[in-house]
């Protein structure tokens, strides 16, 4: 998670260090890759749902494990914010587009006299991981819960595979933090020149989602390829921006001046900004439903178990992938 967060935010660094001269141009690029961000969070946030096996078995069965993975803004969704910032996108993240990295300790138990199973799970950003980062200059939080119930409608046999329908519930939030290469930014406003100290890149998310799958799974020797189909839909928010002393006239920004800069920026039709003498921040949120299908193989040494999935969102072109390990009965 790590190397991704660095390699995510180094990016975004590198195209709101190099924005236009216009306040407008930089809130017009950030809103454009807030929103597409938006729309990946709520299967983003489904990570830790679903296990290779469709329906894991009655009680006394249970297992517990971790998954990691990324959910990616394809590269075709962001160019918009990096040609406003007047930056090519970086050869790394042209293939995928931009990773937006998950994680989470996930458990489940199989259910009592009917044929379902339950899942929990929870993540927080680890304090050493935390730590690791802040050495590198940037500032992160994450935190993501979530359960989950699987029905049986078809239990393996022989022939036939296991073929469940899922429902769930996830909240995800997170922040991170970068500052900026490039020092002290004044550019061009409706009430002039104004100028922001030391600026840093702040990005915070949130997502409330409910999700639901039809995955079906197979037992092949010590393989268990699987496949399904998720549905989320919920409210996902992205805010960002500068976080950054904002001066004009070399004086700390006022109320008058911040409502005639959001006038202006409204009467020509954009989002008004969140503007303080501590940054300025623009936000999206997003509540259309993501349907979503995934696939992949688990390969099963007696109680240890390794997931492999792939994702792919059809209306957005969205690429995800996760492994899980996990110890299962």
């Amino acid at each position: 998670m790590k190397r991704i967060i660095l390699i995510s935010m180094m990016a975004l660094a590198v195209a709101a260090g190099a924005w236009g001269q216009t306040l407008s141009e930089f809130q017009s690029g950030f809103t454009a890759f807030s929103a597409d961000m938006a729309s990946t969070l709520s299967y983003n946030a489904t990570v830790g749902n679903n296990w290779s096996d469709a329906y894991i078995g009655g009680f006394p069965h249970f297992g517990v494990g971790l998954a990691v993975g990324i959910t990616a803004v394809p590269s075709a969704r962001i160019e918009p914010f990096f040609d406003a910032m007047g930056v090519t996108v970086p050869d790394s993240l042209k293939t995928m587009g931009l990773p937006i990295p998950a994680a989470a300790l996930s458990a489940k138990l199989g259910g009592f006299i009917l044929p379902f199973d339950i899942g929990l799970k929870a993540m927080v950003l680890p304090e050493s991981v935390a730590s690791s980062l802040s050495a590198s200059g940037i500032t992160a939080d994450y935190s993501l819960i979530g359960g989950n119930v699987r029905f049986a409608v078809l239990k393996e046999n022989i022939l036939l595979p296991d073929v469940s329908i899922g429902a769930g519930y996830n909240r995800l939030t997170g922040s991170v933090g970068v500052e900026l290469p490039t020092g002290d930014e004044t550019f061009t406003s409706a009430i002039g020149m104004i100028t922001a100290t030391a600026p840093s890149l702040s990005v915070d998310w949130s997502t409330n989602s409910f999700d639901f799958t039809l995955q079906v799974s197979k037992s092949l020797l010590f393989m268990r390829p699987y496949a399904g189909v998720g549905y989320s839909m919920g409210k996902s928010t992205v805010s960002g921006g500068l976080a950054s002393t904002i001066t004009y006239g070399g004086t700390e920004i006022n109320q008058t001046q911040i409502d005639d800069i959001n006038a202006a920026l409204a009467a020509a039709g954009q989002a008004t900004a969140e503007i303080s003498a501590d940054g300025i921040i623009f936000s999206a949120e997003d509540t259309t439903p993501v349907l979503r299908v995934y696939g992949g193989l688990s390969f099963e040494i007696f109680v240890i178990k390794l997931d492999t999935t792939v994702t792919y969102v059809p209306a957005t072109k969205s690429l995800g992938a996760s492994a899980m390990v996990r110890f299962q009965l």
